[in-house]
């Protein structure tokens, strides 16, 4: 049985009209799957568990033409008499009190039962609780009998609860993301996909990560479930469905031209089909996803193809006059066997990219390739293959390409794309520089002058250069590339801790890009991006993790650069600063999954986040390799994203139990930020140094007064009340930090401030302050910084401090001297004060006391 999840209010109202004094029962109403029988079960369980009497029968296409063929388990033998529902009640009137019936599958009850079931509910002998489907036999609700309650499918949250209860472990948001839209929240799609996936490897467990591997494929018994959904088809209505699934979705008037309307009427009645308004137009979808997978894996090939020549051919009757008809047209085209234009696919391509469906736009541009159109396609070619982690490939379609004779303005577009692939890519700065320097000719129109400057300006950004390109980015340029160079902006702004103003710039870019193009413009994932990361690391968790989530669900997975990675390690900063450790080193895996050997420039920000999440959450070895394949990953040009690691380093040394280690490395770190100009990394690091027991506060007020943000300001005060061991100031930090969300800030403020409290002697004061701390780590999951596992080290100095925590991650006395670099003797009289200050008489004592090192 899969676990229980979601439906707590019909839950509670369908057991409050079985149990009520004043109540007949209820019909739990809904189409197959939804998990009707699932909350019976349920309710059945509770039923009984308080004592009332449950009777359960099952009726059937079998049992729906025999009288009381579905009740017939629990009526006596003898109903051959004069009156059967007399007798019938009189044995269900013997049953222990109280009584409840419940019945699965109501819709195919015989007459004989319903009477009967009628009769029970109107005098009062039983309550009664139903499932059925909508529609069918509804006599038992509809005259007040029951009440009815409607089930549908499970929301996303919902379904992803119920997969990973089922899986025990977490799913990948890619995947939890697929298997929602292949079941829509159908709990018995669901449970089929999950069964058959398992059973085929595609779904699998990897480091503890369940994910999806390839595409859902309908076999088995989910077949059999899909097919019997379906039911019988006509001719005319598996047409419509057959040319849907290859079109879907589709313009009503489009398939109307090509199926009889009639057969459209019955197809939306029997709810296999969708339609809905999208703007002023009305347009078609499959009731379900899985139909179309079914109707696909079905159809003959030859059908196939001319479903696909007869789409193709409408479409282009009517002028193909949407942004998408060219994709479309295309798509059909090739798959139908059509002759198809070099000039068609090298515009669909362009189409392709520009909607961001790189599987698409790969293929099109492939097939402009063996047609003889690398020189069409290649400025899009390239950029497919830098994007899809193919950038040797790339430099190599691109070199090939710009070999051959080209216009300069031609040779300045593919130069761009080139340079960079070359850098971004390939981490070959002085190479990408090159190719910008060769293209950049006199007499280029404005447009293309100002794209090689956007990408110029970009590329110095990445190598550290802030402060200055911030500065350089204000020069004027001609529109477009003025709008462009916005984002470029934003992501200086971003670094440079002025996170209101990235915000706004992203605000004005998107605004500009609707007014150039005089239309509603894509998601542009760049943007997306960097708003997410504005909000995160402003202190607007809630706004991050909502934007980045939703910008997950957008369908970029293929893209390596502007792709889920960043969104990912944002989502695992936000579940750290939460003190939800196991959230953060999940989303920090998922970010961390595509990285390979040849890594690519997001590939040190997502490994370092991982090291991080690792770290904070006890797993000391993952965290350990985790850095150094970080350290594995950073480029020298590749300056800003290379901050990452000198970012997680000091919490890999304080996981391993070297605080003093991991001080000095957040000052570094900070050193390094501000050398940059990276001032919102500078202030992560100067408040980490802070929580590791340096004075930071004069430097952290003085940078902060130039950013934005609750978060930044939040570090300052929590620094400056540490260093003047202020312990109700700290309080009121962690009442800052908790407006924000960080919870595991706002713990670490109160864990500070009980033991300063009790140091000066106020014991009432230190136990308000710790009982709040431990309200806040109730929802934790095992995070570990050393200002929470310092609770017990009150009255320690700090070197003490130092040598409890070596000793109780089952270091000998001489591997501790070693690491400290003193005297074993040193050492042994260290422990000898810890013992005596605590109140413990060994290691063991120690390790209960203070947790595992």
């Amino acid at each position: 049985m899969w676990p229980f999840v979601g439906r707590a209010r019909e839950l509670q109202d369908v057991m409050s009209a079985l149990t009520e004094p004043n109540g007949r029962g209820a019909a739990l109403v809904g189409p197959a799957g939804v998990g009707k029988t699932r909350l019976a079960d349920e309710i059945v369980a509770r039923l009984e568990s308080a004592g009332v009497t449950v009777r359960r029968c099952y009726a059937t296409v079998a049992t729906s033409t025999i009288p009381f063929g579905a009740l017939a388990a629990m009526l006596p033998a003898d109903m051959r008499t004069a009156n059967p529902l007399g007798r019938a009640v009189e044995h269900l009137l013997a049953e222990p009190q109280p009584l409840a019936i419940v019945v699965d599958d109501a819709h195919l009850l015989d007459d004989a039962s319903i009477g009967m079931l009628h009769h029970l509910i109107r005098h009062g002998h039983a309550r009664v609780l139903v499932t059925s489907r909508p529609g069918e036999r509804a006599e038992l609700w509809q005259e007040g009998l029951l009440q009815r309650y409607p089930i549908g499918d499970l929301s996303r949250a919902e379904s992803d609860e119920v997969l990973e209860r089922a899986l025990e472990g977490p799913v990948e948001t890619r995947s939890s993301a697929l298997l929602w839209s292949g079941s829509t929240g159908n709990p018995l799609y669901l449970r089929e996909l999950v069964a058959f996936g398992r059973a085929a490897g595609s779904l699998r467990a990897t480091e503890g990560i369940w994910s999806w591997h390839g595409a859902i494929q309908l076999s088995g018994r989910l077949g059999e479930l899909v097919r019997e959904n379906l039911g019988r088809l006509e001719p005319s209505h598996r047409l419509a469905l057959e040319l849907l699934a290859y079109s879907e979705p589709v313009e009503l008037d489009l398939l109307a031209s090509l199926v009889q309307e009639e057969a459209l009427d019955d197809l939306e009645t029997r709810a296999l089909i969708r339609v809905e308004s999208s703007g002023r137009r009305s347009v078609v979808r499959l009731g379900h996803p899985l139909y179309g997978s079914l109707l696909r894996a079905t159809c003959p090939p030859m059908r196939a193809q001319s479903h696909q020549r007869a789409l193709a051919a409408c479409l282009e009757a009517t002028g193909a006059r949407r942004r998408e008809d060219l994709m479309r047209i295309a798509t059909w085209r090739l798959d139908g066997g059509s002759p198809i234009s070099l000039d068609l696919l090298a515009a669909a391509a362009e189409q392709a990219w520009a909607a961001r469906d790189v599987a698409l736009a790969e293929r099109l541009c492939r097939a402009a390739v063996d047609a003889g159109g690398l020189s069409r396609v290649g400025h899009v070619f390239g950029q497919v293959l830098m994007h899809g982690r193919a950038p040797d490939q790339a430099e190599a379609t691109l070199a090939d390409v710009m070999a051959g004779p080209l216009s300069a303005a031609d040779l300045s577009r593919l130069g761009a794309t080139r340079s960079l692939n070359l850098y971004f890519a390939l981490g070959d700065a002085d190479a990408a520089t090159a190719v910008l320097d060769r293209v950049d000719v006199p007499g280029l129109p404005d447009e293309l002058r100002g794209l090689l400057k956007v990408s110029r300006t970009l590329q110095e950004a990445y190598r550290g250069n802030v402060a200055a390109v911030l500065q350089s980015t204000y020069e004027p340029l001609p529109p477009p590339m003025s709008v462009h160079m916005r984002l470029v902006r934003a992501l200086c702004l971003v670094h440079s801790g002025r996170y209101r103003e990235a915000g706004e710039e992203v605000d004005r870019y998107e605004a500009e890009i609707v007014a150039l193009t005089g239309e509603p413009a894509p998601p542009d994932r760049g943007a997306l991006q960097l708003r997410c990361f504005a909000l995160a690391y402003g202190g607007h968790l809630a706004e991050a993790e909502s934007l980045s989530l939703a910008t997950l669900d957008l369908s970029f997975d293929e893209l390596a650069f502007i792709g889920p990675t960043t969104l990912y390690s944002v989502l695992s900063f936000c579940a750290r600063v939460r003190g939800h450790g196991a959230q953060a080193l999940r989303m920090a895996r998922e970010a961390s999954a595509k990285t390979e050997k040849k890594p690519l420039t997001f590939d040190t920000v997502a490994l370092a986040s991982l090291a991080s999440a690792a770290a904070i959450s006890g797993d000391t070895e993952l965290a350990r390799r985790a850095l150094a394949r970080a350290e594995n990953a950073r480029r020298p040009v590749w300056r800003l994203t290379g901050l990452a690691v000198p970012l997680a380093r000091p919490w890999v040394l304080a996981g391993a139990g070297d605080v003093r280690g991991a001080a000095d490395a957040a000052m570094s770190a900070a050193d390094e930020c501000a050398e940059l100009g990276v001032h919102g990394s500078e202030a992560v690091a100067l408040h980490d140094a802070a929580r590791f027991g340096v004075d930071t506060s004069l430097r952290l007020a003085a940078l902060t007064s130039t950013m934005d943000g609750p978060l930044p300001l939040a570090y300052a005060a929590h620094a400056t009340a540490l260093a003047h061991a202020a312990p109700t100031v700290l309080e009121a930090v962690a009442t800052d930090f908790l407006r924000v969300g960080a919870t595991l800030y706002a713990a670490e403020a109160l864990a500070s401030a009980a033991r300063l409290h009790r140091a000066q002697g106020n014991v009432r004061a230190a136990s308000q302050a710790s009982a709040r701390q431990a309200l806040l780590m109730r929802d934790f999951d095992g995070v570990r910084t050393p200002a929470l596992r310092a609770d017990g080290l009150t009255h320690l100095t700090r070197r003490q401090v130092e040598v409890a925590r070596l000793a109780t991650s089952g270091l000998t006395n001489q591997q501790i001297a070693e690491k400290l670099h003193t005297s074993k003797r040193t050492v042994d009289n260290h422990l000898h004060a810890i013992y005596s200050v605590l109140g413990v008489t060994g290691r063991d004592e120690l390790r209960t006391v203070l947790g595992p090192g």
